[in-house]
């Protein structure tokens, strides 16, 4: 039995293989993601096993830190920030957390990043990397309007899922007969391609339009508390920019399995995606 098919997290595994090799797209920027849901669910578990010259693991995102990264990677191979808990991070002072926001938008997207420590501004530039990274439901929870004000919500895309009932039982079940064990599961290692740009034939793209008008009400998909009831409601988000992220996507999931041509497989990985990306209704997996 495989470490994917002990945890039950085969279809988490294909979206975050899925988002590395977007860093494979000629002419394209990686897609970033924070992975939520519920503590206890193997979040930081999933992304610490995963390692690539392309992805380099870090828990510093202040400015300093990005700038060390920056700086000591001339040669642009590194293409993610692996950050596999968001927690610690997002439940700092709001003006900390605004300032590590405020420096991941700009690495994110145009490489850029400044220190300013009140007597001499430094600037170093990077090409554009992407974000891999987790936090609980309820810390994200805390900053998602923030975010969507930001710009973050269609920059760094959340994917919601959560375990079923029969899941966690049968989780437990492998506790009692000493399956799973509170050491790191065996790394992953990842071996990303050269450049390439996949083709996607006309009339999936066409779906892929149609696609991102869902993707668009689901990254504008907030709530606000009327008393102890939770109401929903969708902010609008232009769904230029989320086509453009579904587009790469179903580009990396063909690069993925080595294809030139996007096909219907990868198109069907692009709908499952979605069903994670309903913070209403997190994937039940």
């Amino acid at each position: 039995m495989t470490i994917n098919n002990l945890y039950h997290i085969e279809q988490i595994q294909e979206v975050i293989e899925t988002v590395i090799y977007t860093a494979c797209i000629r002419d394209e920027n990686p897609v970033s993601i924070i992975i939520v849901g519920p503590s206890g669910i193997g979040k930081s578990m999933m992304l610490s096993r995963y390692q690539s010259e392309a992805l380099r693991p870090t828990d510093s995102i202040s400015s300093q830190g990005l700038f060390d990264i920056s700086l000591h990677d001339p040669k642009g191979e590194i293409k993610f920030l692996l950050i596999p808990d968001m927690n610690p991070t997002l439940s700092r002072k709001p003006a900390t957390v605004q300032s590590t926001i405020a420096n991941l938008l700009s690495f994110t997207s145009d490489g850029t990043v400044r220190i300013d420590d009140g007597r001499t501004q430094k600037e170093c530039k990077h090409a554009p990397v992407g974000l891999i990274t987790a936090a609980t439901d309820d810390i994200y929870n805390r900053q998602a309007k923030k975010w969507f004000a930001l710009g973050l919500r269609r920059r760094i895309i959340p994917v919601f899922f959560k375990y079923t009932q029969e899941t966690l039982r049968k989780l437990q079940g492998l506790v009692r007969e000493d399956k799973i064990h509170s050491t790191q599961p065996p790394p992953k290692k990842m071996f990303l391609s050269r450049k390439a740009r996949p083709a996607v034939p006309k009339d999936m793209l066409v779906m892929i339009e149609s696609l991102s008008i869902r993707f668009s009400l689901l990254l504008g998909k907030l709530y606000a508390h009327e008393g102890e009831i939770k109401r929903w409601y969708v902010r609008e988000v232009v769904p230029v920019s989320p086509q453009i992220i579904l587009t790469n996507l179903i580009r990396a999931h063909a690069l993925r399995s080595n294809r030139a041509t996007a096909t219907q497989e990868d198109y069907n990985f692009l709908c499952r995606f979605l069903d994670f990306c309903d913070p209403e209704h997190p994937r039940e997996i």
